[in-house]
């Protein structure tokens, strides 16, 4: 085959297989990121289902109870970096127990009440 006639088919083959000529769309917005509370293993809903007052606080919290007396569960993007806080040293992850990606709070929570939030936090953590 001659050279130019090669060049015009690879052409269009190139064409046909990157969808050139074709309309693309940008894809719309930002990725939708899972929130740690509802994902999966849904932990608001557990504690909800147990009858503990617990409710959505900014974009990885979950509050049971009004404060100052009520435990505060927050969730770090991996166990790791729940591990990593809480031996950091810095004052505001001082007093926290980790669950597999959340830090616990137990503030003034009863020890009924703390066990319930514990379980609904277990779920999903590989042990």
């Amino acid at each position: 085959m001659p050279p130019v006639k090669s060049a015009v088919v690879l052409g269009l083959a190139v064409a046909l297989l990157c969808g050139c000529g074709a309309s693309v769309t940008p894809p719309q917005g930002r990725g939708k990121v899972d929130d740690p509370r509802t994902k999966i293993d849904n932990h608001l809903q557990c504690m909800l289902t147990h009858r503990l007052p617990a409710q959505e606080v900014g974009e990885v919290g979950i509050q049971i109870g009004p404060l100052p007396s009520g435990p505060t569960v927050e969730f770090m993007p991996t166990d790791g970096a729940a591990e990593g806080a809480q031996i950091s040293g810095q004052p505001q992850y001082q007093g926290a127990e980790v669950i597999g990606p959340a830090l616990l709070y137990p503030h003034g929570g009863t020890s009924d009440e703390l066990s319930q939030i514990e379980n609904c936090l277990d779920q999903g953590v590989k042990g």
